[in-house]
């Protein structure tokens, strides 16, 4: 933004756009109006927020809807939508405005009307967010602290239970993936998070990776659990995978279990400053490749390590970097999950994520609970 007559505009809820809240560090329900232009920021609020958002936000400019709605009155203007924020920006100087790849159709068209030049931005809106700062490194590090709440009480109760006819039952009561997730999700509020969506998924739905589980927990199968809440003080993600069984595995799924082990170690192992995410992936496939394990389309559903090896991690759970086949360099202060999975209809599915912070020399491991399978 090196011309002056340019802003970067945002607008958009800051509880659900995660560009916004970095920008302002303003948690806001509503939409509101965001800018920033020659090195300043300026946030367009109702009355309902502006006093709270002249303490709270990280801006340097709030200014009152209600304020340019009498501005307008007096230069006679009769107000339609969307012709207050038209009418800052113009007053600003304002002629090019650069928005994010989510920024409301309609509004841009509205301001492309008053005559302004909007170009979409492709994402990442913000490249920036990528590097955690020490203050990010550690509001995820409390985050995923809470996740790791939230898995070691599952474990502890698979633990404690009981096999009856196949199935897992604690305290006297049948072990569902539905009372299981409540168990975790609570334990992690408790720790200051809030889990959505959490994974609990047993046998054959543990061989859909984004399936969260339903009904029975059953002995002798995997259990994949994918973890990850929001800290309500910070708003930053934690997120990590264990996999684990009740009873006795099969030679087939403990082999399974060690390839996915391994295949995470070594792609742990490989994350460093400089190095391209696309040959951290490779290195994660070839070792489920050298362990026996392919992947491969089997009645119309995918079979075997069928995602990426990871994602950046921070106010998104899912963010910039990839750690894919596709090519982006890994640096240092950035934040990516590790997690290989294998998923085959027949044995289930297996996957262990942690959470890494790269380091000129490698990564920092922020995961500490262990990867334990038999319980």
């Amino acid at each position: 933004m090196k011309k002056q007559n340019t802003a970067r505009l945002i607008i958009a809820s800051s509880e659900n756009c995660a560009d916004l809240f970095w920008a302002t560090r303003f948690h806001v329900p509503d939409p509101i109006v965001f800018f920033e232009t020659r090195g300043k920021k300026y946030m367009i609020a109702s009355d309902l927020e502006v006093g709270r958002a002249q303490k709270e936000a990280d801006v340097d400019y709030v200014l009152s809807y209600s304020a340019y709605d009498e501005k307008l009155k007096r230069k006679g203007v009769k107000r339609k939508s969307g012709d207050i924020t038209a009418f800052i920006l113009k007053e600003k100087g304002i002629k090019h405005l650069i928005v994010p790849s989510y920024f409301p159709l309609a509004s841009a068209e509205n301001l492309k009307a008053f005559g302004f030049k909007v170009t979409v931005q492709t994402d990442p809106f913000y490249p920036e967010r990528q590097y955690k700062t020490l203050e990010e490194k550690k509001n995820i590090i409390e985050a995923i602290r809470a996740t790791e709440a939230g898995i070691l009480e599952a474990i502890r109760i698979v633990k404690t239970s009981k096999i009856k006819a196949g199935k897992i039952v604690y305290q006297n009561k049948v072990l569902t993936s539905e009372t299981l997730r409540r168990i975790i999700e609570i334990k992690m509020l408790e720790n200051g998070a809030l889990g959505q969506h959490t994974i609990v998924a047993c046998g054959k739905q543990a061989a859909d990776p984004h399936c969260r589980g339903t009904g029975p927990l059953y002995a002798h199968q995997t259990i994949v659990l994918d973890v990850f809440p929001k800290s309500i003080r910070t708003g930053y993600y934690g997120d990590v995978s264990r996999t684990i069984l009740k009873g006795h595995a099969s030679d087939a799924v403990m082999k399974m279990f060690e390839a996915v082990r391994d295949s995470q170690a070594v792609g742990v192992k490989s994350v460093r400053h400089g190095v391209d995410a696309a040959v951290v992936h490779k290195k994660v496939s070839d070792v489920l490749e050298q362990h026996g394990y392919k992947t491969f389309t089997k009645n119309g559903k995918p079979q075997g390590f069928i995602h990426s090896t990871g994602h950046g991690l921070g106010l998104d759970i899912h963010e910039a970097p990839r750690v894919s086949r596709l090519s982006n360099i890994l640096e240092k202060g950035m934040v990516v999950t590790v997690e290989p999975g294998l998923y085959y209809e027949e044995l289930g599915g297996v996957r262990i994520e942690d959470d890494v912070y790269v380091t000129q020399t490698g990564c920092e491991n922020l995961v500490k609970i262990p990867k334990q399978f038999i319980l």
